[in-house]
């Protein structure tokens, strides 16, 4: 089976607080995020949603992201809907990088897949591993005070699992890690310090000095697997790699660097969840634990990335990011409906339903910025 036609839609989604706040300056007052629609001969629908965390963070930005589509919309188009392997291979022949346009493009192919099969898409990714996963929330960056409080706020609502954005000056970092780790509920179960390649190394080895006696993963604080690998000589502490995780070989030479002992995996940075369970059985094979991530999204992010994570060995997953619910000042969904995964004290619950399971309202997304008809 082919599509009939692949739409690409632009939605804003409005931050959670005022401001959202990483290393070296990098303010966020929305996320755009782009949408993509595919359409089989036969009227069924899937849908795949893709964020950059701005212009900044991925090697792709918003209108790159919708410039991809429309570049490999004829390729897509010519697919088979089944032969994913084959889809995200063509992509990457006819277009260098840029994956977030790809990641969009490959979620909307397995939700419309599993539309088409009956089944989940985590069952045509390898099989249901867990149906309730840890969340983790993500504290943005700001004064030791304002991010105990976005604790305090959070752990009211069940979340037992942190990601603290850093990457300013190191000590002035380590005093935010020590104040909210003191004031972190005492079950918690997983904290992570996340500078964002915002460090060198010699501001990480300050940083960790800093915080001696604080149980934290440190997550990407240098930019380079090179510099990861001089720290890994010198810190007795759990090295969790992020940004430099895009491809299957950046885990091979990850791997032979012996730097890490955990990444961060996003689909969309990836390029979608054909390549992330590709990279998940890699890091599997390696004994790395796993952070299943996006670079923000809504439900439809939100539902990709709950059906990738519980694929997981549960022995190896770390947490799974929501972007669902009380998090969120959007949502895709028809009004009242309660399609999707959900959240429940802390945990992220996988809901058992055909694609990615969740009911998606068009008149939310706006008009499409484009759509590209096949040939008769």
């Amino acid at each position: 089976m082919k599509l009939r036609e692949i739409s690409c839609y632009a939605v804003d989604i409005p931050t959670q607080h005022d401001t959202y706040v990483m290393s070296h300056g990098r303010v966020l007052t929305a996320f755009p995020s782009t949408i993509v629609k595919v359409t089989a001969q036969d009227g069924t629908v899937g849908y795949g949603e893709a964020c950059t965390l701005g212009s900044n963070y991925l090697d792709g930005f918003p209108e790159s992201t919708h410039a991809t589509v429309r570049l490999l919309a004829d390729w897509v188009l010519g697919c088979d809907v089944f032969e994913a392997n084959v889809l995200v291979d063509g992509m990457d022949h006819l277009v260098i990088g840029n994956l977030s346009g790809k990641a969009a493009i490959d979620v909307a192919m397995w939700d419309l897949r599993g539309k088409l099969l009956d089944r989940p898409v985590a069952q045509l990714l390898g099989g249901v591993k867990s149906t309730s996963m840890p969340g983790f929330k993500a504290i943005s960056l700001g004064s030791a005070e304002a991010m105990v409080a976005e604790v305090a706020e959070a752990a009211g609502r069940g979340y037992r699992a942190w990601q603290l954005k850093l990457g300013d000056d190191p000590m002035a970092d380590a005093a935010r890690v020590r104040a909210v780790a003191a004031a972190l509920p005492s079950d918690s179960t997983f904290l992570t310090s996340d500078a964002n390649k915002g460090w060198t190394v010699a501001q990480t080895l300050r940083f960790a000095a800093g915080i001696d006696g604080v149980d934290t993963y440190l997550e990407q604080p240098c930019p380079t697997i090179a510099e990861l690998r001089a720290l890994r000589s010198v810190l007795a502490r759990p090295l969790m790699a992020d940004e430099v995780v895009r491809t299957e070989a950046d885990c091979l030479e990850l791997l032979r660097a012996g730097c890490a002992e955990a990444i961060n995996l996003k689909v969309v940075r990836v390029g979608g969840l054909t390549k992330a369970a590709r990279i998940r059985d890699l890091a599997q094979a390696a004994g790395w634990m796993i952070l299943a991530d996006e670079p923000q999204g809504a439900d439809l992010a939100t539902a990709g990335l709950t059906h990738f994570a519980a694929t997981i060995d549960p022995n190896l997953l770390l947490a799974t990011a929501y972007f669902m619910g009380e998090d969120m000042k959007i949502s895709y969904r028809p009004d009242s409906d309660t399609s999707g995964p959900r959240l429940v004290g802390g945990r992220v619950e996988y809901v058992d339903a055909p694609g990615l399971g969740i009911r998606i309202d068009e008149s939310v997304l706006g008009e499409p910025i484009f759509t590209v008809t096949a040939p008769n």
